[in-house]
């Protein structure tokens, strides 16, 4: 399809294959390094945000709240809360929160994207992958970092929510998964959005 192109590859070693500033935004969900549900993927941080940064205008992703401090500071810093999550944290208790952190000029009206948990996991069922993301929570990050017809690239596609939130908002796109057997769950969800209209706006937050 013109508006996507997906790789199964190293998403590092695509960045370092374009040209700088050439991506309008870069949205992703890159590994935590927590070793998630003991995923070989999660060990550790790959060395990816200076690549990010020199090809895209602006850089926006979830990470961890204990590891937002392993990147360069950020110009700003999002959160997204969601409430009602079973999520533990090693310290115990449940993690109602992540930070967003974000690199570029870019101006955000509102700081926070608040979402339910229960919803977040009713609208990701069946979505084989440990961890898919809230959907309209890359639909605002995307709404807010670029314009409809520019290039959003997603270097650790994972499931593929980036995709289709940026197919869904009329933005090109281009995506990159490592895992053979998570690259094909995003091809199809990212076929399918392709075959809807674009929605154009992201959901309001009223707060």
């Amino acid at each position: 399809m013109s508006n996507y192109t997906l790789h199964n590859g190293d998403g590092i070693k695509l960045m370092r294959s374009l040209q700088s500033q050439s991506i309008g935004a870069i949205i992703t969900d890159p590994p935590y390094g927590l070793d998630f549900q003991g995923e070989s993927w999660d060990s550790f941080i790959p060395e990816w945000i200076a690549e990010a940064r020199r090809v895209a205008k602006i850089v926006a992703f979830t990470t961890a709240p204990t590891t937002q401090w392993d990147y360069p500071r950020p110009d700003w810093v999002n959160n997204w809360y969601r409430a009602g999550s079973t999520s533990r944290t090693s310290a115990g208790g449940f993690n109602h929160w992540s930070p967003i952190l974000v690199y570029g000029k870019v101006k955000f009206m509102v700081a926070t994207y608040v979402t339910a948990a229960a919803l977040t996991g009713m609208q990701n069922k069946g979505i084989e992958h440990p961890s898919p993301k809230d959907l309209g929570l890359y639909r605002w990050l995307i709404d807010n970092t670029s314009n409809k017809g520019e290039m959003v690239l997603d270097p650790f596609m994972g499931s593929g929510t980036t995709g289709v939130a940026a197919l869904q908002l009329g933005r090109k796109f281009i995506g990159c998964e490592l895992s053979p057997k998570y690259f094909v769950v995003a091809e199809n969800r990212i076929k399918q959005a392709a075959l809807q209209p674009d929605l154009f706006k992201a959901p309001k937050q009223d707060l």
